[in-house]
Formats: C-alpha cells, structure tokens, sequence
C-alpha cells in the first residue's frame, strides 16, 4: 500500500541544473564526529524498539561521517546485518532504469518522442504512449502489472510486457502524471530490444561494473545471492516475514538487490557526470537529490544536499515507520543539529470489543487518485489492505509500517464516513466508499 503514490524520482531528461557551491567547514572532524553523535542519539530508541533493521551511509565531501548496521539480516538464524548484506532496493531501481535509457537516447539507440508501436504494436495505445511517458509516468498504464499475490515465481521483461497488455490504461497517455511502476516495467523491455542486450546485462556493463558496485544485481529467487536479507514486517505481536515474492516481476522498476555503499557509489557518480550529462542534469533537481523505495519488508533511500556536500543512503528490511523518519530528518543530522525521534502513541491495554473493531470495516481511498484502502477484521485483528493496524489507547489506530496514526470520523448516524491517515504533519483524508456499514 502506498500512501503518496509515488516516490521523489523526477526524470527531466536533458534539463539543465546547475549545483550550489559549498563552503568548506572550518573543522571538519569535529563537525562530522557531532553529526555522528546525533544520528546516534536519534536511532537508538528506534533499533531499541526494534524498529530498524539496515545499513545507513552518509558522507560529507567524501568522507565517511557515519556508518551504521542495525538489526538482522536474517532474524530466524540470528544473522546480523553487515556492509555486505544485500536488500532490494525497491523503486530506488527506477534511477537506473532512468539513466540506462538516457544513455541510449545520448547514443541514438532511442528516442523519447518513441512510440510503443516500434516495438509492441499491439499494445493498448501503442501509437501514442512515448518512452518520455514511460520515464515521466504519464503513459496510463497501471502501477501494478503482476499482482503481489502472483509475484512469486520468476518473471521476464518480455513476460511482464504481455500481462501489461492485458489491461486498460488509467488514463489516455499524456492527459495525467501518475506513479506507474509498470510503465517502467514496460520501459526495461524497450531498453533490451533497443539495445539487444538484456535487463541485466545493461545494468552489469554500464553501471555495476564501472562503478565499483560489486553486491548489486538484478537477481531473482533462485539464485543463491551471498548475504541475501529477509525482508520482515511489522505484525500484531510484534515482527513478522513479509509475503514471500519474486521482484523479477518488478523488473527495472523494483529489481535490484544492493547495499548502501552500492546505492552511495551509483549517487555520487551521477552526480559526478560520470554516468553521463544527461543523467547528471536529469537527477540534480536545484543542489537536491532524493530517491525512495519501498516493497515487501523492503525499504531504500538516497539523498544528497550540495549546500551541505552531505549524502545520506539507506537499505533495510524492516517495512517500519523508521527508515521514514530517519530520511526525513538526516541532513538536520548530519548537521549536527539534536532531532528529536518520532514518539509512537501509547497502544491500548487491551483490545477493543469485536462490535467497534467492525466498524472500522469497510473499503475507503486516500482523496486526490491515492490508494483504495480495503480495512477487514483478520482473527481479532484489524488490517488495512496487508499493513496491521493497532488499537491506541485514545481509539485511534496505529499503522506501524509507516508510523501512520488513523483516526475515525463518524456522520450524524454513528458511522465511520472517512478515515484520516496523519504521516508526520501530512493528513490524508479517506473516505468511505459504497454503503459499507
């Protein structure tokens, strides 16, 4: 489930951006071992919580201010995370996708006013979806292509391509901007025909191996992949394992394994120009970066800030609140500044009558195009769609997979007509669809 509907990834191909300059500090140990500090100070009650699992990386100018690994690789055999440990780095894929095609369009294998019909001519509106639709998530084909409960097995590019032409566009392309991860499905198709190699090679010859990234890959379950994580989830009496899943099926939209120093390597190398101009322009939106991704028990981030030359990367296998929060507040970190952590609400002591837990039921959709939220009372415990939802002690509901705190709004006749979904100082309104209950 996701509440924003898209990740901060902007492709604005050959769209100039000039970097802000930085001063040099005056006492640089001293100011990165204050950083240092306060990261510390601020993760701790998360990892005491049990809230974080992961690597995080963030550096200044190049040096390492502080890296850090927390929690289990794998919680059932007691194997701790490492900097070798490799997650799946969710839609943090897409700048690589992104940069694979810029290249090829640099190189005259491609070009943005594409079509569709070039290479799948009978695909749903192929005349009018470009690959700039694909790569600006304006070319109407849906978000989901493989559903998560059949993203079990082994998919190919080509295999997603079919099942995508299945189903009808969400919107005549080019009419709306809307987060599609299956348009970037269909987009690493185009990148193999266009360039006759596959998914992964491309990814292997053109930025794994110039790079330096030696634990990423585009990998698929059976593989045996050295320091593979769990991905786990936040369940009702505490963590659980996510749904078992393929990410082939997300292939060039979720597909990569990595690690933090991997996803710091690709980062600083785009920045650098030396993936080339074009993604450098594309991805340096004003002196800012930030890429995020999320998937399964899966989550990834990058950012980067030129005024204070800091990066800050993240890969993790606890879909919790806390790698949220973390994002949100490292650069105020590695500043040296004292954040306070997120306080999460006092749950209550035991848990509500069956009769108010049903009233919660019902299916709802974050307004402005979010996600359709379908709430159902599993085994005494309440869902929304697959995130567990926890009983306040003030009869609010919890979301612990995104620190999300939901409170019902009832009409005159006692039933709950809307939710209210509050992230931070972000209130997204729900409300109810159909009669419900």
């Amino acid at each position: 489930m996701r509440l924003t509907g898209r990740a901060v990834i902007v492709v604005a191909v050959l769209a100039a951006s000039t970097p802000a300059l930085a001063a040099t500090p005056a006492r640089p140990d001293s100011a990165d071992a204050a950083a240092a500090r306060e990261i510390d100070a601020y993760v701790r009650p998360l990892v005491q919580r049990g809230d974080l699992s992961g690597q995080l990386l963030v550096t200044r100018r190049g040096r390492v201010v502080a890296e850090r690994f927390y929690g289990q690789s794998d919680a059932e055999l007691g194997v701790p995370v490492t900097a070798e440990t490799r997650f799946n780095i969710a839609s943090v894929t897409k700048p690589m996708t992104s940069v694979l095609a810029i290249q090829l369009m640099t190189e005259g294998r491609l070009r943005p006013s594409d079509s569709l019909a070039r290479w799948f001519p009978d695909f749903p509106k192929a005349d009018s979806i470009t690959v700039s639709h694909l790569l600006r998530h304006r070319s109407g084909i849906p978000h989901e292509v493989i559903p998560d409960s059949e993203a079990v097995r082994v998919f190919t590019a080509a295999e997603v391509v079919e099942r995508a032409k299945r189903l009808p566009l969400d919107f005549p392309p080019g009419s709306q901007e809307r987060y599609s991860s299956g348009g970037f499905e269909v987009l690493a198709r185009v990148l193999e025909l266009a360039s006759g190699k596959s998914y992964r090679e491309l990814l292997e010859a053109r930025i794994f191996k110039p790079l330096g990234m030696t634990h990423s890959s585009h990998a698929d379950s059976r593989e045996v992949l050295p320091g593979r994580a769990c991905a786990y989830v936040p369940g009702p009496h505490g963590v659980e394992n996510a749904p078992l899943q393929d990410f082939s099926a997300i292939v060039g939209a979720g597909s990569v394994w990595s690690t933090a120093r991997d996803i710091g390597r690709f980062v600083d190398a785009l920045l650098a120009g030396r993936l080339g101009e074009g993604p450098r322009q594309s991805f340096d939106r004003g002196g800012h970066l930030d890429f995020n991704g999320r998937t399964g028990g899966f989550k990834a981030w990058a950012v980067w800030d030129s005024a204070s030359a800091v990066t800050a990367c993240f890969a993790g296998n606890l879909a919790s609140g806390a790698p949220d929060a973390l994002k949100r507040d490292i650069l105020a970190l590695a500043a040296g500044q004292a954040v306070t952590p997120p306080a999460l609400p006092a749950l209550a002591a035991k848990p509500p009558a069956e009769a108010e837990l049903r009233r919660w039921e019902g299916d709802y959709q974050i307004e402005g195009g979010g996600p359709k939220l379908s709430v159902r009372l599993q085994r005494g415990v309440l869902y929304s769609n697959d995130w567990v939802m926890l009983p306040t002690s003030d009869g609010a509901m919890f979301s612990p997979r995104d620190y999300g705190l939901v409170r019902a709004v009832a009409g005159k006749d006692g039933r709950i007509e809307r939710l209210e979904w509050t992230q931070g100082s972000q209130v997204y309104p729900a409300p109810r669809l159909g009669s419900g209950r």
